[in-house]
């Protein structure tokens, strides 16, 4: 028996299939790879949200594409070779006897070859162009990734300074409210458990409204400000927390030291304050002090209570005249 005979019909046959198998394969591919690509453009284009605002649109566009490429292949690649495998049938069930060896090709065949090339070379044009669309698209994205990320920085750091700013008192550079009274709760509740000492005092320029009204704002402003520098000098330990409260009220907030400590160095501050020069040599400022402490002999049942009997001290000073300290009971 002639084993060609015998594997004719199978290669026969297997071209078909073949064609089949290429025809599905691209019906299911080409869907697959211009939905990827609408995709993309359509993110890279109105952002990361817009593939599921815009899905209608995207499926009709996908859709439409898909249907023209596929024709577009079936008349130039799948029809092309399905006529040559039809014309190698019956060529080869005619017996057509084998060309010699140089000859060339009939002219249908020639031409149809002709045209299956052409068709197989705007293919790969196709193809290699939507690489580079596809290329340039991702060095678009990760430019603009780039652009993202500096932008998410400098929000960061504005974000931070934004945050210091609300810690911080704009005319003085002090601890603002909201800062000193974290502080405050954070050491009374450290003074609680380990039983030890902190000492509270708020200190109030007197008469500085009057102050301002006889010298102008500009020079109140300037005197809080030397102000503030002679407390920082003043209170300089790491631990020690001074604030603006407001107006010209300011406090000192002392861990680990006692009533009899912290009055005596308010008592050098209240002699600093007396000698220290103004703006322009305008007038002399005295200071009124409230002094509170926390010891293992003299708890508070809470920071309020503690910032409460500094206050009270603060207004038994004022109301005795003035330019002078007073302890809490």
């Amino acid at each position: 028996m002639n084993t060609d005979s015998l594997a004719q019909p199978q290669d026969d046959a297997a071209m078909p299939r073949r064609l089949g198998s290429l025809r599905l394969r691209l019906t299911l591919g080409v869907p697959l790879l211009t939905l990827a690509i609408v995709v993309v453009l359509t993110w890279s284009r109105a952002g990361p949200a817009a593939p599921v605002d815009e899905l209608g649109r995207i499926v009709w566009q996908v859709l439409l594409l898909s249907v023209a490429q596929l024709l577009l292949i079936e008349a130039l690649l799948l029809r092309p070779l399905q006529r040559l495998a039809a014309g190698c049938e019956a060529m080869e069930s005619d017996a057509m006897p084998l060309q010699p060896e140089g000859a060339r090709p009939a002219p249908g065949l020639a031409a149809e070859l002709d045209r299956i090339g052409h068709a197989m070379r705007r293919v790969h044009g196709s193809l290699r162009q939507q690489d580079q669309d596809a290329q340039a698209l991702r060095r678009e994205l990760a430019h603009q990734r780039l652009l993202l990320e500096q932008a998410q920085a400098a929000l960061e750091a504005n974000r931070r300074e934004l945050a210091s700013l609300e810690r911080t008192d704009a005319l003085t550079g002090l601890a603002n409210l909201r800062a000193f009274d974290e502080a405050l709760r954070r050491e009374f509740k450290r003074a609680q458990r380990q039983r030890g000492l902190l000492a509270l005092a708020v200190l109030d320029l007197d008469e500085f409204k009057q102050f301002n009204q006889r010298h102008g704002a500009a020079t109140g402003d300037a005197a809080l400000k030397r102000v503030a520098t002679l407390l920082n000098e003043r209170f300089k330990r790491d631990t020690d927390v001074v604030a603006r409260l407001g107006g010209e009220e300011f406090v000192a907030l002392l861990p680990g030291v006692g009533m009899a400590e912290a009055q005596g160095v308010l008592e050098l501050l209240r002699d600093d304050l007396r000698s220290l020069g103004l703006p322009d040599g305008q007038g002399q400022l005295t200071l009124s002090v409230g002094l509170a402490a926390v010891s293992p002999a003299h708890p508070y049942l809470s920071a309020q209570a503690l910032m409460q009997a500094a206050d009270e001290a603060l207004y038994i000073a004022k109301h005795a005249g003035r330019d002078r300290l007073s302890l809490a009971a």
